[in-house]
């Protein structure tokens, strides 16, 4: 008497696709996550200067943009902010915030003093980080995500308020 074969199971080819196929996905989603903040408060610096220099060439205003770099990196840091300001009159206020670990960090940009960075915005559509002067400079502005230790460097072109990598 024959015994039917009963198969059980997976054969090894159908379980060596299945982890190709996982180890596909995680390689495409993984990055989303561990940059996903960093990523962030790129968009959120972008946003910020794009305010700024519409508000200065629209109300033919001086504005700044003041980064807060709180160093900050306890259990519970609070998030470093961003604030657009006209110059003067003070009439306009905006504040945006940056994802709870992202910072603004020192390395590779010079000109943090006391814990904040000002940019100028001149009503001609050009910015500066030197108080008292109305020509174009390139300011290198560089964000840490303090969970991963990842950093990211982004250059707003003096000339035209633009944002570079």
């Amino acid at each position: 008497m024959r015994y039917p074969v009963r198969k059980n199971g997976f054969s090894l080819v159908e379980l060596i696709v299945v982890i190709v196929i996982i180890g596909i996905l995680t390689g495409l989603i993984l990055p989303v996550f561990l940059h996903g903040g960093l990523d962030e408060g790129v968009s959120t610096l972008q946003s910020s200067v794009l305010s700024a220099k519409t508000f200065a060439v629209t109300k033919r205003k001086r504005c700044t943009l003041t980064l807060n770099a709180n160093y900050y990196t306890g259990s519970n840091p609070s998030p470093c902010l961003l604030t657009i300001e006209d110059t003067g009159t003070s009439t306009f206020k905006k504040q945006y915030r940056l994802p709870k670990y992202i910072r603004f960090w020192q390395y590779n940009s010079a000109g943090f003093t006391s814990e904040t960075k000002t940019v100028y915005f001149e009503p001609n559509g050009i910015a500066h980080d030197t108080p008292g002067i109305t020509t174009p400079q390139d300011i290198i502005i560089t964000i840490k995500d303090i969970k991963t230790g990842l950093t990211t460097s982004r250059t707003i072109i003096g000339n035209t308020c633009q944002i570079k990598k």
